[in-house]
This record gives C-alpha cells, structure tokens and sequence, in this order.
C-alpha cells in the first residue's frame, strides 16, 4: 500500500500542477466557439478528478475497512488514461503537430533501419535488369535468420566510403541516418549500391581472359551468367538541374538545383532505332560520336576493361577482368554488377564485407527513365513527354529475378 500511496501523490501533484492550464484552456475554447471541444474537455477533467476522490477515500481505512489494493491500482490506471487523454486534447496545436511529426520520423527511421527500404537507382552498373530512375525495394529483413547466396542481388553501403573519423557523432550520423544537414556541419553518407553475389564464403573464384572475351570461373568450372548484359553500351550526354545559375539575385541557390552536364553509358540495342530503343529514351542529337568516323562510341560487352593503377613509383594499366584465383574466407563475399563494362565492383575494390549488406533487392517500385536526383525536376521539365516517355509504365511492381543455384558451362574446367 506505501507504493500505490506513492504513486497516488505523484500523480496527483502533477494534475494538480496542470489543472489551471486545463481550466484556461477550456474556457478560451469557449470564447472562440469550440464548444464541441471544450465540453469533452470538461467531462474528462470531472472524471479525472472523481477518480482521484474515490482513491483518496479508498486508501483511509473505514468502519468498514480498508478498500482492496488491486481496485485502487486499477482506478489509479484509469485516471492516468484519462489524464494522458486530456493533456493530448489541451496541447497546442504546434505541439500536437510537433509531437506527430516526432513520432513519425522515429517510425520511419525504425522501418528505414531495419525493415526495409526504397532506393533510387544512380547509374547503370546492373543493365538491363536495373536501369538508372528505378527505385528499388529493399527487404532489410532478408539476412537476418538467412545467409547471403550466389545470385543475390544485395544493396550494401559504398565500400569505399570514407566515414568521419574526427567526430564519432558525425560518424553514426553518416552510418544510420545518412541525408546531409550542412548548418550542422553534417555530412552525406555513403551512396547505396546494388551488385549480384557471384561467390560467398568458401568459394573459390578466378577470372580470366580467353580468346578475347572475359570468363569467370567458380570451384574450377566455368560459370554459365545468363544475367550479364549482352548489349554494347553508348555514351550519351546528358544534362541534369533546373538553374543554369548558381545565384539568384545574390542569394545561392542549392547545387542539387544548378545545371550540370554528365556522361551517360547506357545499353544500346543496335537492332532498333533510337526512337524505339527498350531501355532509354534517346535522342540522336545527344549520341556521342566518334570525332573523326562520326561512328557511334560502343563499349562491347564481355570484352576486357582495363584501367590504371598507381603502383610503387609509377602508374600501370591492367586489366580488371583477370583476378584470382581466390578463396572467399567467411563474413565476405564477392559481387559485381550485371553491366560489367560500366560496373565498378568487387574487381576494383576487392572483398565485400557482409555487414555493409543493407538487404535484397526484390522487387521495382516503379521507375522514371530520368538522371535527375528527383524525378519532379524532369516533370518540370518535360510535362507532356514526362507521362509518355518518361515513365517505364511496364516496370511498376516488376520482381527482380535472383540465381541462387550456380550454373556451369559443361564441361569447361580450370587447367
């Protein structure tokens, strides 16, 4: 009894401490005609304060006896109900916003965290299976009782990403939450990226060059990749921003605003004409030509990519196709994008670490054939063509296919 005593008193200070405000706030819904409220208003406040009546009787021992502790506690549950409920009703309308939109962010960010999450598609590393202005839904879920697979498409964080080292805050803030707040010295987190798993832990993995064209072999076979993209890629220029100014009257404007322009590689399909292309809406007067032949500037697929690498004392092309061989140890694994030629992967960077793995890729939201970082700027645009042509109406809710089980070309062995 010495506790529900305790509990009684504290909560009764803090109504008795709040009563005035609820008393002023009815009697201003009065004057400004919301009789409605204020009634409700009123009849809480009576109920609140009968409840407090009947336990403060109930607790003093009677003639009678003392009243059951169990009914006490439960009249004490009741009356806090119907405080909360009347402290909720009293609020200004500020706070109550205030409090939902609070609440809202903190639900958000908990299904963001941890549940799953919608992606916006940047570039075109896993053509023709995603395409740059998909956005992606992510299962967060997916790994959690289950173990990452061959095939997978997984979303995980740029692996190259350099984190705030100097501010721990700034650090978690860049991990978890991600969006940038520059007035609070916060900086953008790392990009999000989607790649296919080719090999998990205790996979051996090599790649090679034969006969011109570029093979991976996994545990000493040959491995069939009916998900890399066949198409050549054409370089297109593209142009992205509303403002072709960064000021405005001397006010800045936002980068994300200002226009840019940007080199494209996109999947070509050199059967079609560019009006009926199956990918991208392209226009010939933003091809980019050979200066000299005028001929289209095509990367062809499964041909090698080579590149340059800062050695010791000097730089050195190689080419990224050849590694390996490699045996995949555990908590990592290997993934490349399905665009090998336009694809910066596991080739470049090496292993990926498992616990940068966000979830699976499982399905298109829906997609916008479009650069821009918000797809209400190429409505702004383009607000007739944007419906026509712009808008992949086909991709809506589209499931991305995965390949869990390896498929190997017979009889190919590595020597």
């Amino acid at each position: 009894m010495n506790e529900l005593s305790r509990s009684f008193e504290k909560a009764r200070a803090r109504f008795e401490r709040r009563k005035k405000f609820f008393s002023k706030r009815i009697s201003r819904w009065r004057k400004c005609g919301s009789a409605k409220q204020a009634d409700k208003a009123v009849q809480l406040l009576t109920d609140a304060e009968n409840y407090l009546n009947e336990i403060q009787i109930g607790m003093h021992p009677t003639a009678e006896g003392q009243s059951d502790e169990a009914v006490l506690k439960n009249k004490l549950r009741e009356f806090r109900s119907i405080y909360a409920e009347l402290y909720n009703l009293t609020l200004p309308e500020w706070r109550q916003w205030f409090n939902s939109v609070t609440v809202a962010f903190f639900v958000a960010l908990v299904l963001r965290s941890f549940i799953f999450g919608l992606y916006h598609v940047p570039s075109g590393s896993a053509e023709p299976n995603i395409l740059v202005g998909h956005r992606i839904w992510g299962n967060k879920m997916a790994y959690y009782l289950d173990q990452v697979k061959r095939g997978d498409l997984v979303i995980f964080d740029n692996p190259e990403f350099d984190y705030d080292k100097k501010n721990l805050f700034a650090s978690l803030w860049q991990r978890y939450i991600g969006f940038p707040v520059p007035a609070l010295g916060l900086c953008a987190g790392p990009d999000n990226w989607v790649k296919r798993v080719i090999a998990v832990p205790g996979d051996t993995l090599e790649g090679r060059v034969e006969n011109g064209r570029t093979h991976v072999y996994l545990n000493g076979a040959l491995l069939e990749e009916p998900y890399v993209n066949p198409y050549p890629l054409i370089k297109v220029k593209k142009k992205t921003g509303l403002f072709a100014r960064s000021n405005f009257f001397g006010f800045a404007i936002p980068s994300i605003f200002c226009s840019s322009n940007k080199i494209a590689h996109y999947s070509y399909d050199p059967n079609v004409s560019f009006n009926d292309q199956p990918f991208y809406h392209l226009k010939e007067r933003d091809v980019v030509r050979d200066p000299i032949t005028q001929e289209l500037v095509l990367s062809q697929s499964f041909t090698p990519t080579y590149v340059m690498k800062q050695g010791m004392h000097q730089e050195y092309i190689y080419n990224i196709d050849n590694f390996g061989p490699i045996t995949i140890p555990p908590g990592m694994c290997w993934v490349m994008g399905d665009s090998r030629k336009n694809s910066r992967d596991s080739r470049y960077w090496g292993l990926l670490d498992q616990r940068l793995i966000h979830g699976r890729a499982s399905f298109v939201m829906y997609s916008i054939d479009s650069e821009e970082p918000f797809w209400l700027f190429d409505f702004a645009k383009h607000p007739i063509t944007f419906w026509t042509k712009r808008v992949r109406w086909g991709s809506f809710f589209t499931r991305l296919d995965t390949f869990n089980e390896p498929r190997y070309q017979a009889e190919e062995k590595m020597s």
